[in-house]
């Protein structure tokens, strides 16, 4: 039954996978760096400013315009939505699987293209990202799209390709900075080591690449020159006499190595190594055998030059993961920029096992390997949601036995090895993320408690420019009812006077008001937890009221 090479499995298993996107698109955004992100593209939607970057009525330094450009553009045309802001996401995203394929297939061939892109859309981090947005599927997309392309530049040689390898590279750096441009680069570098093409590595369409990348680049440095270098009296974390575009250049880079600004601590050398585990599922292990593969072949042949290898993927690979393992600031996210390279060798991998017949015992294993990875995904996602929120429990039980049926078809059908692995890793993933998406980050989103203010705000008809932070502050808040609301002191209520207004707090800020003895007409309130930030006491419904908070919509009458 549809073997992987066929047209028929290969979209069935993209269709399947895309559920999960579609879902993740239209689901609230929570009280994080998605929210965050968002509402700072709101300032730039509603003051029509595209040069300043302002987070909360403060200069934001940290990250370059790109994604806030992007989603500022789709409010004007979905208007402030989730979907408005997450679409630009998925749409390069969809891009960067595209890059993939046609890496694979410049490397290698179009069955391992069509692996690699296929890999690379159904594993977790990649997925999740396009559901928590926040810079990492932009930037991701533009690595491997300027990857792409530079490696097209140098073996087709043609001229459009070195001009679409700097603006990826610039649209990289736009995104977040120099990482978009070392890292295609690295990649190149690499490629043409190991080929010992050392003239290829000193060709003069290099610095006319490097010279686009610089004019395409210049929009974000001249508003980080507008906002910062025309302004040394802006003050951040602390310092003056800030220069954006060194900053952005050079500063961000070593404060994030450093972690001094962010709260780093001590370096965990195997952090990413133990990370992966679960955000390539369910191609980790697949990964990691791709890899020690690779390092040790290229060990024993003493880094010779062999027809069909390649150094462009294992190489950025190492020197990505040393790069980050290195810093005292890490995130799991920081990961996902090394996917599509580590798709293109698992997937170079597979295709080399399946057509040579001597290994068929090694891809019979990896088979087994991935149907039980696949059947313990599906059932510990069915059981732990089924645990944590008992609602919808037949439509939960329904799909995970149809994934489980499907997989137990698949173990004792006659397909290919290749084609049982890609088939029951996929639809594994799929469940996994078609009950996190439809079912359990809905279940989650109850305990927001600024969505479920913004909400009772609306059904009120409380106007959102008479509502005030007084304690805390809430991103999804405000990015849910489309306004930047302002925070008041303690000293700027008690001096307020003329008509109501409306605070929100917490239970601190509640306590505080009570004891300065501010009028308070009305409460409003809410259950809130910092779903960003999950904990077993708050999963487990037995010790869940436990660990709630909760937040304040109070009518203040002067």
């Amino acid at each position: 039954m549809f073997p992987f090479s066929g047209k028929r499995q290969y979209i069935l298993l993209l269709f399947i996978v895309s559920i999960c996107y579609l879902l993740g698109l239209f689901l609230p955004l929570m009280n994080g760096d998605a929210s965050h992100h968002a509402n700072i593209a709101l300032h730039m939607y509603q003051h029509h400013n595209y040069v300043d970057l302002i987070d909360r009525g403060k200069d934001y330094l940290d990250k370059p315009h790109l994604l806030f450009w992007l989603a500022a553009a789709s409010y004007h045309i979905f208007g402030v939505t989730p979907f408005a802001y997450k679409l630009p996401s998925l749409l390069f995203s969809i891009a960067g699987a595209w890059a993939t394929y046609k890496t694979g297939k410049r490397l290698y061939n179009a069955e391992t293209g069509k692996l690699a892109a296929l890999i690379l859309v159904s594993s977790q981090a990649f997925i999740l990202a396009c559901m928590d947005v926040r810079m990492d599927a932009i930037l991701t997309a533009c690595i491997i799209l300027a990857s792409w392309q530079l490696l097209e530049a140098t073996i087709a040689k043609k001229w459009y390709n070195a001009i679409a390898a700097a603006l990826f590279m610039a649209l990289g750096f736009s995104t977040k900075g120099m990482a978009g441009i070392a890292i295609p680069c690295g990649a190149l570098f690499f490629y043409l080591l190991y080929k010992r093409d050392f003239s290829q590595l000193f060709h003069i369409k290099w610095v006319i690449v490097a010279l686009c990348t610089i004019v395409f680049m210049l929009p974000v440095l001249y508003c980080y020159y507008l906002q910062f270098d025309l302004h040394p009296e802006k003050e951040i974390r602390g310092m003056n006499h800030i220069s954006g575009i060194q900053f952005i250049l050079w500063g961000q880079n070593i404060e994030r190595l450093e972690g001094e600004n962010w709260g780093g601590g001590k370096k965990d050398y195997f952090f990413y190594f133990h990370t992966l585990l679960w955000a390539f599922l369910p191609w980790a292990l697949l990964a990691y055998y791709a890899a020690a593969s690779r390092i040790k072949n290229l060990w024993v042949t003493k880094f010779a030059f062999a027809k069909n290898a390649e150094a462009f993927t294992i190489g950025t690979i190492v020197f990505v993961f040393i790069l980050i393992s290195a810093s005292r600031f890490q995130l799991p996210h920081y990961l996902n920029i090394i996917f599509p390279f580590l798709a293109v060798l698992t997937a170079a991998k597979l295709v080399e096992l399946d057509d040579q017949h001597g290994y068929r015992k090694i891809l019979n294993v990896i088979s087994r390997l991935q149907i039980s990875i696949s059947l313990l995904m599906v059932i510990l996602i069915a059981v732990l949601y089924i645990w944590f929120f008992p609602v919808h429990i037949a439509l939960v039980c329904t799909l995970a036995l149809a994934a489980l049926l499907f997989i137990c078809w698949c173990t004792f059908s006659r397909q290919k090895p290749l084609s049982k692995i890609t088939a029951v890793s996929v639809t594994g993933i799929a469940l996994v993320n078609i009950i996190l998406n439809g079912f359990f980050y809905p279940q989650l989103l109850r305990y927001e408690g600024g969505l479920n203010l913004a909400k009772l705000s609306r059904e009120k008809q409380i106007d959102p420019a008479d509502v005030y932070y007084y304690n805390t502050y809430n991103f999804a808040f405000d990015f849910d009812t489309e306004h930047l609301a302002p925070t008041f002191s303690l000293e700027e209520i008690i001096n307020k006077s003329g008509r109501a207004y409306w605070l929100l707090t917490d239970a601190p800020g509640l306590d505080s008001l009570k004891q300065s003895q501010v009028p308070v007409a009305e409460t409003i309130e809410s259950e809130h937890f910092h779903i960003t930030r999950l904990k077993l006491a708050f999963l487990n419904p037995a010790t869940r009221p436990k660990t709630l908070d909760r937040l304040y919509l109070l009518k203040i009458s002067p």
